[in-house]
């Protein structure tokens, strides 16, 4: 089945819809949410990617992460998100904006929401078909993973995390 999504303009206002293949074979903006979730004793959770996921397979990311659907907002998506990949159910109320991160290269030309969630690690039932392992980790762990495994990061969690892990540290 083909996905859709928004295609924005540069000030991230829709010009119409676009299917998953053009948004990514030719580089078109469009929306993503990356939500970061905080469990006990200030740990993060970082989740490795399937190997039958098309982008970033076997790679490290954010606990949550997805495109936005054709006219879908930004919280839904967050929240159908969470339940997809991690099999919690969330209300929008929980989830706290703590950056927007306009498009580029490393973010695949999405334009990004990023939100902040706490939850229990033990609320977390990983999809198979989305997600191969997750940790939860502190910033100071996941920065010493990142530098003994860079290469085993995603570059858009890269991106986002080196913009956000010192507001991270103060939530």
């Amino acid at each position: 089945m083909t996905e859709f999504f928004d295609e924005v303009d540069c000030n991230d206002k829709i010009l119409g819809k676009i299917s998953r293949e053009a948004a990514h074979s030719k580089g078109l903006r469009h929306r993503a949410v990356h939500i970061f979730i905080r469990s006990e004793n200030n740990r993060w959770l970082i989740q490795k990617r399937s190997a039958i996921k098309d982008i970033d397979p076997l790679l490290w990311t954010t606990s949550c992460s997805g495109h936005v659907d054709a006219g879908e907002e930004y919280l839904e998506a967050a929240v159908r998100e969470c339940k997809e990949e991690l099999g919690i159910n969330i209300s929008a109320t929980q989830l706290v904006e703590i950056l927007r991160c306009s498009p580029c290269k490393e973010t695949g030309m999405e334009f990004v929401r990023i939100y902040f969630l706490e939850r229990s690690i033990k609320d977390i039932r990983p999809s198979k078909d989305e997600v191969l392992e997750a940790k939860a980790k502190t910033i100071s762990e996941i920065y010493h993973q990142i530098s003994l495994k860079r290469d085993t990061f995603s570059s858009s969690f890269l991106h986002l995390f080196c913009l956000i892990s010192a507001k991270l540290s103060r939530l």
